[in-house]
């Protein structure tokens, strides 16, 4: 605190005699005294430059691509300690945010993007100076070149500058200094914006990088830091009550609400993972003014889909990944196939009472993200 007035106070004074040498002097002391307590703290950074392409995984979006694609990143990770049970059982991972810059493979078409996301990194394989690291992450997305229907009409994957941004990756690094490591890693990212502006095709890129990591501290591979207090995750019961928005095609331009119930009967398999059986019922009010813009004349009650679903939940402290896939028992519209699917999170405040974020889609196909409370039993 001491050190923090003295910088208020410096900076005050050198503004107040617009002395730019003593600005300098200032951030230089600001930036000295950052860093200070970054070696004293849990905080590590790492920077990569990565090559990748764009996946078209459509037929009709075979003209985006244009050469390869690139992306900048920077990482601002927590190295966690061994004092709570989920980061003995997961080794100490890595938790931190990381800023993507990207070059989405056709400047004309798709212009820049950015991707941030908070991300957990964990390791599977350690070694002496190897670790092997699995990793997943989301967070908010953007676009500056999205479709316009007079002056971008040929970008037919995303309809907005805001989307939901996902990586999936891995990472080999090596520990070149006591403190910097250096790492190859590879990823799937992914840009959507969920439907809730059309066209919503999605922006898909493989990509491999190499990178420089600066980490506070080692981790170790002494296998009794693994947790043994429990034998598997607990079953239970959850119920979510979801709600989301979608764009229709018609009328055109026009949002709608969604909704989304759905339970689960949770089956412990072990300390980190979960299976789920399901039933769900949904009701999109986009696809029932769709219809009947078509002259269907369908009734609410024939708008309403339920499908079972089974599932996979990877657990961490009081979060839980799930990736879901389901079939319609109950769909009058049949158009988009009888199999859907999810991915998303659940984060439970409390015992009972969590929230839930998830994207519903057919394949590849969003249809519409879900948000809500979970309650569990």
């Amino acid at each position: 605190m001491f050190i923090l007035r003295l910088q208020k106070k410096h900076i005050l004074c050198n503004f107040a005699n617009v002395n730019t040498r003593g600005y300098i002097s200032s951030l230089l002391l600001v930036i000295s005294s950052t860093l200070a307590q970054a070696q004293l703290s849990n905080i590590g950074i790492e920077s990569h430059a990565a090559r990748g392409f764009l996946l078209p995984h459509r037929q009709n979006m075979a003209h985006l691509p244009m050469g390869p694609s690139h992306f900048a990143e920077l990482r601002v990770f927590i190295q966690t300690n061994t004092d709570k049970e989920w980061k003995r059982l997961y080794r100490q991972p890595q938790i931190g945010a990381t800023f993507r810059g990207f070059n989405l493979a056709n400047k004309d078409l798709l212009g820049y993007g950015l991707g941030v996301a908070a991300y957990l990194s964990t390791p599977v394989i350690i070694q002496n100076r190897f670790i092997w690291h699995l990793e997943v992450g989301a967070g908010p997305g953007f676009i500056s070149k999205p479709f316009d229907l007079e002056d971008n009409y040929k970008n037919i994957a995303i309809g907005s500058h805001g989307n939901v941004f996902i990586m999936l990756g891995q990472r080999l690094t090596y520990h070149a200094t006591d403190r910097l490591d250096l790492a190859i890693g590879t990823a799937f990212n992914h840009f959507s914006n969920a439907a809730f502006s059309l066209p919503n095709l999605g922006l898909n890129y493989p990509t491999i990088s190499l990178g420089l990591s600066y980490r506070p501290s080692r981790v170790e591979s002494d296998s009794t830091a693994i947790a043994r207090t429990k034998t598997r995750i607990e079953s239970n019961w959850l119920f979510s009550l979801n709600g989301g928005v979608k764009q229709s095609i018609k009328p055109y331009n026009a949002k709608f609400p969604t909704f989304s119930l759905t339970s689960d009967r949770i089956f412990g398999i072990s300390r980190k993972s979960s299976l789920a059986l399901g039933l769900d019922f949904f009701y999109n009010e986009a696809l029932y003014q769709y219809r009947n813009a078509l002259g269907e004349a369908i009734d609410p009650q024939q708008n309403i889909q339920s499908g079972v679903h089974f599932g996979y939940g990877l657990h961490v402290a009081d979060a839980m990944l799930l990736i879901q896939m389901g079939a319609y028992v109950l769909d009058s519209y049949k158009r988009d196939g009888f199999l859907y699917h999810r991915v998303g999170i659940r984060y439970f405040i409390t015992d009972h009472l969590g929230m839930s974020l998830s994207l519903k889609t057919h394949f590849f196909k969003a249809d519409y993200f879900e948000l809500g409370l979970t309650y569990r039993i």
